[in-house]
């Protein structure tokens, strides 16, 4: 699914599926991480974001981690994950808007999505 599909909550998306069935889907999230990871590699040099993108992306950052902390939503993994799933998505909205990486290497969100990518072991 494209980062815009995702981030307009389209059916399929990670987002459509969190706020209306209360269900993180893992995939679908880091379908989303590595879209956005794309996005924001191409747009690095770019004066100019797209605003519905920017728009997405902001409220992304805000919303999964709020909607999520809830004490009635339904855990499936461990804090930890989630605690890495937050601070993924910090990053890349970061780096989106400031176009740059919190990292010294430009690998390392890469690295930091295959890690959350095999965590499915970790359930709680």
């Amino acid at each position: 699914m494209k980062l815009i599909d995702e981030l307009n909550a389209e059916n399929g998306s990670f987002l459509l599926e969190l706020r209306t069935d209360l269900n993180w889907n893992h995939d679908s999230f880091i379908n989303l991480l590595t879209e956005l990871n794309a996005e924001c590699k191409r747009t690095k040099e770019n004066l100019n974001l797209s605003r519905d993108t920017a728009c997405g992306i902001w409220y992304i950052s805000d919303f999964i981690k709020n909607w999520t902390e809830h004490q009635n939503f339904p855990k499936k993994f461990a804090e930890e994950y989630y605690e890495k799933a937050y601070e993924l998505i910090n990053d890349l909205a970061y780096s989106y808007f400031m176009a740059e990486s919190p990292y010294e290497s430009e690998s390392e969100i890469e690295n930091k999505i295959a890690e959350l990518k095999n965590v499915l072991q970790h359930r709680v």
